[in-house]
């Protein structure tokens, strides 16, 4: 559970750490059936390091995994930060290759609905290794604003929006070992560099519950532009799992499912 002050930084920085969440023998077990996943996805070929995987849909290929979702220790925190009954909206696994450069929300108003990214790195990363860095407040519509030229390195990095780098751009090095959780808006600006081909990371994206016509408008416009966010796998759908079933079932209700 986070405390005030950590509900706080997280209003205000955009991102919370919650450190040695999970035991080393409890990462050994979920570095096992992300390896398995990803390699399976590939048709068991070896991982060559030239571009990037990502798995969609990823904590649900396996049990242990979505077990994650309704984890005491990361369902609750959820709660905390988006309020009760969320919706889930998608999880990936990735092997990166290269930096990612830096990207967040451009457009600057509010968010229709609040929502939490959990962030879970199966290495220890640095600065240095391509940790998450992240731009505190920058999840803030005022201040995104200011960022929105950061999209040129984006496409092109050898843009220099502010007269620097991507790797240069003033920001905080989340700097993690295997057992922290990162819980971060998806709006805030953030980006990875110097990492080696191959990094491990997954993530769980979940929203807030809708409750108003122009929050249920939202979800409903993003589930058809959209192939896979806002889609709930079979897995939760037929989920006999409280929690698991309980974080799509406003999908069936809405006619999404």
């Amino acid at each position: 559970m986070l405390t005030q002050g950590q509900i706080a930084h997280f209003r205000t920085f955009g991102f919370v750490v919650q450190r040695g969440l999970f035991s080393s023998e409890e990462m050994k077990a979920i570095e096992h059936d992300f390896d398995e996943v990803m390699s399976e996805e590939r048709n068991g070929e070896p991982f060559t390091g030239e571009k990037s995987q990502t798995v969609l849909w990823f904590v649900e290929h396996r049990s242990s995994l979505t077990s994650l979702a309704e984890d005491d220790r990361i369902y609750n925190v959820v709660e905390q930060i988006i309020g009760p009954d969320p919706l889930w909206v998608l999880a990936d696994g990735n092997l990166y290759v290269g930096d990612t450069q830096w990207h967040g929300a451009t457009y600057g108003s509010p968010p229709v609905l609040d929502h939490v990214k959990v962030v879970i790195y199966p290495d220890f990363l640095t600065r240095d290794t391509g940790c998450l860095r992240v731009i505190p407040g920058s999840h803030l519509p005022e201040y995104q604003r200011d960022l929105k030229a950061l999209e040129e390195q984006f496409h092109d990095p050898d843009k220099r929006p502010f007269g620097l780098a991507g790797d240069e751009v003033p920001a905080y090095a989340l700097e993690s070992r295997p057992g922290d959780v990162i819980f971060t808006s998806e709006n805030l600006w953030h980006g990875s560099f110097g990492g080696i081909p191959g990094r491990r990371m997954f993530n769980m994206n979940i929203y807030e519950n809708p409750s108003t016509d122009e929050q249920v408008r939202y979800i409903r416009d993003e589930h058809s532009k959209t192939t896979a966010m806002f889609h709930p796998h079979e897995a939760f759908l037929n989920s006999d799992r409280p929690r698991i079933y309980g974080m799509v079932h406003r999908y069936v209700e809405m006619g999404l499912a």
